[in-house]
């Protein structure tokens, strides 16, 4: 609320129910973040920075669907002073009363600026361009939001929240890192599952099933990104997002002699694992993909070292960098070099933030408390290798967040043959 003190924050919840497909319900991010309401349908929560107060506007409710679930799992939640003391918001009303509310925040302050949540990169996925120009948009639930409250009143003005509600999750309580520790141990699992189900001939799918089945058995309430097992020329950069538009998710058959990107992680109650390693089809690295491993390996350990408060996302990628001068002219395989030249010329080391949605943004400066996910890469002969932990940013520096994996070839290989360490 201290942000705003021109306004106010709208945040939408699911309205509709889960998909056949999905593996259950899915709360919009900040909704959920502000409130802990996993599974509330059809409500608004307001934040007032002008008034210093809450407000949830909840659907009202009839019929016993959704009866099995109460408390804090509620589907549908009654008005009034219970939920208020229940839920800690200032006031809980039916939300037949939101436009009321709305106009009566604009008689007393005709300035008063609105805030919607356009969800960074969740949101972008979502459907930016789901109708031709001068149409409204038929995909999106925070598109859709948004031209929802324009229609209602067209000369409010809106600004964005993302943000302002990006940065207040970015510091993670005490609470919010044991439930990530708990996803990352679980996300674990499903990684070596992944990693001993890896063989020629096998094809992604399969591999996809077994991180599946090892993470549900571990406690996970669900995938927390489907994952990503893309091998050989799947493994490149440019084709990782192709799998969200194909029904097949890029499946194929893996072969002898290529890498596999085993990347994934597994939710324990709302929170995100995500983590992974790059593992050989055959069980062995050939002396190039060794050494761009190690190449991979040092400059990767190299940025995770500059992680600490007060330092930031490009001092990491510069401490990657600087690996990779300082150790290019010493590369003996053609594969290595390749990897190094193409490193030097188009670095590429994705960050982003961990939490109760898989792609937080990335602070600008790490305070103590962030969850950043590292992910650089190093491409050559048309695969790329990668690397990724979980990391959290301490008092005096970092901590690996998920369990222990092995970075060096040697490690991989002797783990994928007698199993996990």
């Amino acid at each position: 609320m201290e942000k705003i003190p021109d306004g106010m924050v709208a945040l939408h919840s699911v309205s509709g129910l889960k998909r056949w497909d999905e593996s259950g319900f899915h709360q919009d991010a900040s909704f959920y973040a502000f409130t802990g309401l996993p599974n509330m349908l059809g409500a608004i929560l307001v934040l007032d920075g002008t008034s210093g107060q809450s407000w949830l506007f909840a659907m009202p409710h009839s019929g016993t669907f959704g009866a099995d679930l109460q408390g804090i799992d509620a589907s549908y939640i009654a008005p009034g002073p219970a939920a208020e003391a229940a839920l800690k918001i200032d006031h809980v009303v039916s939300w037949d009363t939101f436009v009321s509310f709305v106009d009566s925040r604009r008689k007393t302050n005709p300035k008063l600026v609105f805030y919607l949540d356009s969800a960074g990169q969740t949101g972008q996925m979502s459907g930016e361009r789901s109708n031709p120009a001068g149409m409204a948009a038929i995909e999106n639930p925070h598109l859709l939001w948004r031209e929802a409250i324009r229609q209602r009143w067209s000369d409010l003005e809106i600004k964005d929240a993302f943000k302002i509600l990006d940065e207040v999750r970015w510091v993670k309580s005490p609470a919010e890192l044991e439930l990530l520790r708990k996803a990352a141990s679980i996300t674990a699992e499903g990684f070596w599952a992944g990693a001993h189900a890896i063989a020629p001939g096998k094809t992604q799918r399969q591999v996809e099933g077994e991180v599946i089945r090892a993470c549900l058995n571990a406690g996970s309430d669900g995938a927390s990104l489907w994952p990503w097992v893309r091998s050989g020329p799947f493994s490149m950069p440019s084709t990782l997002f192709e799998g969200f538009v194909d029904y097949r998710n890029m499946d194929r058959a893996m072969l002898v002699g290529e890498i596999v990107r085993l990347d994934l992680g597994c939710d324990f109650r709302m929170y995100k694992g995500d983590f992974g390693r790059t593992v050989p089809v055959s069980g062995r690295f050939d002396a190039g993909q060794a050494e761009t491993m190690e190449l991979l390996n040092g400059a990767y350990l190299a940025g995770v070292e500059a992680m600490k408060p007060a330092a930031t996302p490009d001092q990491v990628r510069q401490a990657f960098r600087g690996y990779v001068e300082a150790h290019a002219d010493g590369l003996h395989t053609a594969l290595a070099r390749e990897a190094a030249s193409g490193a030097l010329k188009n670095a590429m080391q994705p960050l982003h933030g961990l939490g109760v949605d898989m792609a937080e943004g990335t602070p600008m400066v790490f305070r103590e408390g962030n969850v950043i996910c590292y992910e650089p890469a190093l491409v050559a002969a048309g695969q790329a290798y990668f690397v990724e932990d979980t990391i959290l940013i301490t008092r005096n520096g970092h901590e690996i967040l998920n369990p222990a994996l092995p970075y060096s070839p040697g490690e991989i290989e002797r783990a994928m043959a007698k199993g996990k360490p």
